[in-house]
């Protein structure tokens, strides 16, 4: 089976291990091609909707791995009671996967973590924090024309302050090729922000000033950046 690009950078970024699990498994197409190639000899595959299973069962009914994968249905880690040397989230909003670090944090006993958040990202880095995992990588993707964002954690705590954990001090260091492009798309979510809040009608909200000027200092942070990726660029 042929990955996309975002699962087939999840897939070169999963390390081998005897268990892993895959948690809002979907179509279990990442399981799917770890069982195959033998980079996870068992997996556990959840998601909140049976339905969801049914079709990741169906999958693996048309493969000779159907009894190297065990489907379990419930909410974030609850259905995870055994060590697993991998867990993955993908595909999720950045404050579900937030609420599923900080809900099932007893449940990772240690495992390592492959996190992709489509949305807040920051929200991501801050509950990684939280539960005294640190990220070791962050590498930006695009597939059908799409920006994703791929997070590698694993157990000890590391301190971020709060700019690094709304930009990203792994991704400023990723060097990858994608980068320059990925902080243009961010940029552009940012000064749409910025937009908004400065045609809000009531902005004496509490928090106003503070969301402007925090919207503000990433657009400019990003310019930064993207200004020295392109120099970095030109060198090479």
């Amino acid at each position: 089976m042929r990955l996309d690009e975002r699962l087939g950078l999840a897939y070169d970024l999963y390390e081998d291990c005897d268990l892993a699990a895959d948690i809002g498994t979907d179509h279990g197409y990442l399981p799917l091609a770890l069982l195959g190639s033998g980079k996870c000899r068992r997996m556990i595959l959840t998601d909140v909707s049976p339905d969801a299973l049914d079709n990741a069962r169906s999958h693996l009914s048309m493969t000779r791995m159907r009894d190297r994968a065990e489907l379990r249905v419930g909410w974030g880690l609850e259905p995870i009671e055994e060590a697993c040397g991998m867990i993955s989230i993908l595909g999720m909003g950045g404050r579900i996967i937030r609420d599923i670090l900080e809900r099932g944090e007893e449940r990772l006993r240690g495992a390592k973590l492959l996190l992709s958040p489509h949305t807040e990202p920051h929200e991501v880095r801050h509950a990684v924090m939280k539960i005294g995992y640190h990220l070791e990588k962050e590498i930006p993707c695009r597939a059908a024309g799409r920006f994703y964002l791929m997070m590698a954690a694993a157990p000890g705590a590391e301190s971020l302050t709060r700019e690094e954990m709304r930009r990203g001090r792994r991704l400023m260091e990723s060097g990858s090729p994608l980068l320059t492009d990925y902080l243009a798309q961010r940029l552009k979510w940012t000064e749409s922000q910025i937009s908004g809040l400065r045609t809000a009608r009531e902005k004496a909200y509490q928090g106003y000033q503070e969301a402007l000027d925090r919207a503000e200092a990433d657009a400019a942070y990003y310019r930064k950046m993207m200004e020295a990726a392109g120099k970095k660029d030109q060198k090479v």
